[in-house]
């Protein structure tokens, strides 16, 4: 047995403080966004608003700039894992890397698309102009959305094959049933944001933003905590004699 080296600990935990920092940074920022010139047009388009649009694509770009980063950080989530809670041979291991490689990736594709519309409200694209910008903006946000609820599901996935993982590793039952929630959690609130974008029900996309914006940065706060405090003093299996 043999406590997970002060090289590999240092990374992982600089790996979490990087990935906490730039998401929570970047939901303040696109929130701040959101609240001066929101994505969603109102009927009539008026020039006020998209004079607004345009003056806020800073705003977006630094927001989203760090969802990039945290994206990034998500899809190399599964690495510091599986370096961590060394699974036994089979297809945890793997599975655990590529599924949260995918959910990193969808995560990134969303913020690209963001980053790219922010571009355009700073040059004024003829996609803002009155008669265009509507569907514009509708299918940027449903994109937007579709990737973002998508990403859910591979870490939720992935999160749930660490639990076994992590119970062969002798990592403590606490944080075990803790990432099990978390698991479960992913997984719900991806399926409720697809109802949400299906219905288009008031109520529904009301959980989901919430369950997104709100719930899912404090979840990822704790998990990652106790995580780190895992790393730095459960004894778990050695690979080598």
């Amino acid at each position: 047995m043999c406590r997970m080296g002060a090289s590999e600990y240092r990374l992982a935990r600089l790996h979490a403080v990087l990935l906490l920092a730039s998401w929570l940074a970047g939901t303040v920022l696109v929130l701040m966004a959101n609240a001066a010139a929101p994505t969603t047009p109102p009927a009539p388009i008026t020039a006020e608003y998209l004079a607004l649009l345009r003056g806020s694509w800073g705003w977006y770009a630094a927001g989203y700039a760090l969802f990039f980063v945290a994206d990034g950080a998500i899809a190399l989530l599964g690495v510091s894992l599986v370096v961590w809670l060394q699974p036994l041979p089979g297809f945890r291991g793997p599975a655990i890397v590529v599924l949260f490689v995918l959910a990193g990736t969808l995560g990134v594709l969303a913020d690209l698309a963001m980053l790219s519309a922010a571009q355009l409200f700073r040059v004024g694209s003829p996609l803002l102009a009155p008669d265009a910008v509507a569907a514009w903006l509708d299918d940027l946000n449903a994109t937007c959305n579709w990737l973002s609820a998508a990403s859910f599901l591979p870490a939720g996935l992935a999160t749930w094959l660490a639990c076994a993982a992590a119970r062969d590793a002798g990592v403590g039952s606490g944080w075990i049933a803790f990432n099990r929630f978390a698991a479960l959690y992913q997984i719900a609130a991806g399926l409720l944001s697809a109802a949400a974008f299906l219905t288009q029900q008031t109520v529904l996309i009301d959980l989901a933003l919430i369950g997104a914006v709100v719930v899912m940065p404090v979840l990822a706060v704790i998990w990652l905590g106790w995580m780190l405090r895992e790393m730095k003093t459960q004894p778990l299996r050695s690979q080598g004699p």
